[in-house]
């Protein structure tokens, strides 16, 4: 379980992190002190859990939080706060639960043990998915200008990351998408996607060539792209040639 941590005050990080390792002692847990730290943790790294303070400093708790289930919708959120006059915020972003500052270890078991239970539930849905369910699960949704987009994994030919956001270029089309390279690659990975540097998430498939490039890089030229150059990362030229048997 990756957890991350939201509050601009030290000590109730630790408090939070303490009582949370005693229920959960394998969690990786991650930290921010304020909503331009969590924002920018969010773009890098995938969570199953936030536990969000209100007052951050800098950002509402709420705005931060709203931002996190848009790039990571199957983030939970918990608000952790001094304050109990946020219920309505936490409702409208359909808050795990919503615990009070000084915490009680109780609550803090109650919210871990109603997190495990949900996502017992959810992944047991997931298994009794029909024949039609499972199709749709060959699709990819992408945030774009305030709205849902579905995209056909198989349509996907690259991705490509900067300045915060991915573009996802299809066989017809490219797509601003508000979420991380992270969670394209865990989601594609079985997909026949590879990563082959930090910035490119490359579908297999429609690689047409693997060329050198200037100061021994090695580059792939990607069908419907020919124009687009793709560096591959020196730790990925390896695996690549290996998956094409090279």
């Amino acid at each position: 379980m990756k957890i991350a941590i939201v509050d601009d005050e030290r000590p109730s990080r630790s408090e939070l992190r303490h009582l949370i390792s005693e229920y959960v002692p394998k969690a990786e847990i991650l930290e921010a002190s304020s909503g331009e730290e969590a924002m920018e943790l969010f773009l890098k790294e995938d969570f199953d859990l936030i536990f969000m303070d209100m007052n951050l400093g800098d950002v509402d708790g709420a705005t931060v939080a709203a931002m996190a289930k848009k790039a990571q919708p199957r983030v939970e959120i918990v608000f952790a706060t001094a304050y109990n006059n946020y219920a309505e915020k936490a409702f409208d972003i359909d808050a795990l639960n919503y615990i009070l500052k000084p915490f009680d270890p109780k609550r803090i078991e109650q919210t871990l043990q109603r997190y495990r239970k949900k996502r017992g539930q959810e992944n047991e849905a997931r298994e009794g998915l029909r024949e039609e369910e499972k199709n749709a699960l060959s699709k990819v949704s992408i945030t774009c200008d305030k709205k849902m987009i579905l995209i056909d994994i198989s349509d996907i030919v690259y991705i490509e990351t900067g300045n915060r956001v991915c573009i996802v270029h299809t066989k017809g089309k490219s797509y601003t998408a508000a979420s991380s390279m992270n969670s394209f690659e865990e989601r594609l990975k079985d997909s026949g996607f590879f990563r082959i540097h930090k910035s490119f998430l490359i579908n297999l498939k429609y690689v047409i060539e693997i060329y050198p490039w200037f100061n021994n890089t090695t580059c792939v030229k990607m069908q419907g792209y020919e124009k687009e150059i793709l560096t591959v990362g020196r730790n990925q030229i390896k695996e690549l040639k290996r998956l094409f048997s090279m």
